[in-house]
Order: structure tokens, then sequence, then C-alpha cells
């Protein structure tokens, strides 16, 4: 008697296990939570590893993105370096929008080789700030 007793209590607990994720698995799931690429909301540092001298500029050090991705970040700094190539070489400044974000830049350390720039990106709600080094 006491066996079938915990059969039939596990038989209860596996019928509710089973109610229970059937009824989670019926929970939308919201864009964010479902695309490959999470978009940020509040401001995020992205990280540059293994792709900081593959962006355009000679380095790219710092990235931070907020409301939308790191990737679109990316993005925008390779898109800024064309747009400021095209614009006047090496120390060229980009005047033009960028993937739709328009830009400013500040360059705080400049030497006779090298100087190291500070661009702000806004489109809407949606920003990009990175930092990098050009050698000229």
């Amino acid at each position: 008697m006491l066996v079938r007793c915990q059969q039939g209590t596990i038989r209860r607990w596996a019928a509710a296990g089973a109610a229970f994720a059937l009824a989670l698995a019926s929970v939308p799931v919201t864009a964010a939570a479902a695309s490959a690429q999470p978009v940020a909301h509040a401001a995020t540092t992205c990280s540059l590893v293994g792709k900081y001298r593959s962006l355009g500029p000679s380095y790219a050090e710092a990235l931070t993105v907020s409301h939308t991705s790191c990737k679109t970040g990316d993005s925008v700094i390779t898109s800024y370096n064309k747009c400021r190539l095209k614009a006047g070489g090496v120390k060229g400044y980009c005047h033009s929008r960028v993937l739709g974000f328009s830009c400013s830049e500040k360059r705080p350390q400049t030497s006779s080789i090298q100087f190291i720039a500070e661009v702000r990106c806004a489109n809407g709600s949606e920003s990009v700030k990175f930092t990098y080094s050009e050698n000229t």
C-alpha cells in the first residue's frame, strides 16, 4: 500500500511538471531575447578583443553602445573611418551621417606621429561612443 501511494505521488508530480513545462513554452518571447545579438538599453561596454586593428583606424581602443548592439557599434566605427578617410585622409574628419548616425569627434591628444580621438554618434535614442588612435 505504501508503494502505491509513493508511485501515485510521483505520477502527480510528473503530471504537474509536464503542465508547468507546457505553460512555460507558451509564454511569448520578446524580440530582444529572441535575437542572436542582444540589444543593449543601458550603456554597454563592448569587447574589441581580436578586432581592435581590423575596424579601420590604426587602433579602435574602446566601444560603448546604448540602445543598440555591439555589432552595430563595430559597423559604425568601420563606416565612420571610411568617411573620415574620404574626407581628408588619415587626418580627416567625417562630417556626414554614417549608417543613420550623426557623429562628432574630439582629439584631446595629438602629436606629430599619432593622435587619439573620441567619437560620439547618435541616431535617436541609439548611441555609439568609441575611442581610436591613428598613426599619422
